[in-house]
């Protein structure tokens, strides 16, 4: 399974230090952050690293219709003349009364990415916000349709991925979720692939995305896509890239940002000022991020906590365990390429069990950890319970016989 990096400001070559070291695949490119002459320096920068590496360019199409206030922090996406190409704001009664200006924007943003260096093309959508029986369901059903159609224009020369970009509260009704998707999943043109997103209400709400209901749906598109013979790509998936990978993705991506760890409309509204967040250190056997003191806290007396990974050297014991802040995400990707190594093996049966036990070890270790220190609310075992139910709820949606995982 590949691991991508969710591009986003201050890449400050970290995108480049990443492929270098072998703990990425590719990127994903946000237009919102990057100036259009700047993004064609950095894929031609790529591809001297790593001609084989992932180049996706997400067009952000959503921010567009879905971002409602009057004065959006769109960034370079409003503001670079290139973009302007296919980067439109839109009503919702252009895009549900007038196919032509679906089918218009899909083929601009297509034509646009087909001028870049790109290894796909992800077509525009808008975001489904709250259910899949809606007006934006069906809207974003015909941006797939026309996506299928516009495809064929390429000639498969290089995959075309459609988006589906989903809500949490979409994920939370089960029956409508089978409905969709059986709509999707049977194009009369198929696609290449999809470029699945999962919306947070905002970045830091941890339990939206880790949310038994939400893991569970969030895996079961990866698996009736997947099964239908699609390429799926997820982006913001972060910690869920291992799950994801079990269930059929060829792919998952995170940042080094919280608005590029987890997908939410926030990076698009005014933010105020505030403090830079505590470094952290993603450690495997608790499958969750922890301080870096509480890092330097545990090593000594709790080896097991840190994962034996080269990104190891990055949190030196002789400066409290405190990395350089651009090494964190250097971290995170180490530990999340080697998650999926250990858990994604081609089978899913086996993939849920060898989850299972991960989850096991690390409610062991919660064990012996809170009974040295206290922890952070984010570093604390509450994903642990979402992600075993959710393990359960993704079979059960499945219908993996003989894989039901009852939750702790």
């Amino acid at each position: 399974m590949k691991l991508l990096a969710q591009h986003g400001a201050s890449n400050g070559g970290k995108v480049a230090r990443g492929l270098q070291n072998g703990c990425i695949h590719g990127v994903i490119y946000s237009p919102r952050d990057i100036a259009a002459d700047k993004l064609w320096e950095q894929l031609a920068e790529i591809v001297e690293i790593k001609s084989d590496a992932e180049r996706l360019f997400d067009p952000q199409y959503y921010a567009g219709h879905n971002v409602t206030i009057p004065e959006p922090r769109l960034g370079r996406l409003d503001s670079c003349e290139e973009y302007g190409r296919f980067f439109r704001r839109r009503r919702r009664r252009e895009l549900e009364s007038n196919p032509s200006v679906v089918e218009k924007d899909i083929a601009d943003c297509l034509d646009f990415q087909n001028e870049l260096d790109l290894t796909g093309l992800i077509a525009p959508n808008i975001l489904i916000s709250r259910s899949f029986d809606s007006i934006e369901a069906v809207i974003a059903k015909n941006f797939i349709r026309m996506t299928s159609q516009q495809a064929i224009r390429f000639g498969g020369a290089r995959p075309v991925y459609a988006t589906l970009a989903v809500s949490r509260e979409a994920l939370l009704d089960k029956k409508e979720l089978v409905a969709f998707l059986t709509d999707v999943a049977f194009l009369e043109d198929p696609v290449a692939g999809f470029y699945v997103l999962v919306a947070s209400r905002n970045e830091d709400a941890r339990t939206d995305i880790f949310n038994a209901d939400v893991i569970g749906g969030w895996m079961f598109i990866n698996a009736v896509l997947s099964l239908n013979g699609y390429r799926v790509v997820n982006g913001y998936s972060d910690l869920l890239t291992p799950l994801l990978g079990i269930a059929g993705a060829e792919a998952g991506a995170t940042g080094w940002w919280s608005n590029l760890k987890t997908f939410s409309l926030d990076r698009f509204m005014p933010v105020g000022g505030g403090r830079l967040p505590i470094q952290r250190y993603l450690t495997k056997l608790l499958l969750n991020r922890i301080t870096f003191f509480e890092l330097d806290q545990l090593r000594g007396d709790y080896p097991d906590v840190l994962n034996r990974l080269p990104s190891d050297e990055l949190y030196p014991e002789d400066n409290g365990s405190q990395p350089e802040r651009s090494e964190e995400v250097m971290q995170t990707w180490d530990a999340i390429r080697s998650l999926n190594d250990d858990l994604v093996v081609g089978d899913v049966y086996e993939g849920l069990k060898l989850c299972r036990e991960a989850v096991e070890r690390a409610n062991a270790a919660y064990d012996e950890v809170e009974s040295s220190i206290r922890l952070d609310s984010k570093s604390n075992r509450e994903h642990l319970p979402a992600i075993s139910e959710g393990l359960r709820i993704f079979a059960e949606l499945a219908e993996l016989e003989g894989a039901t995982l009852d939750a702790e």
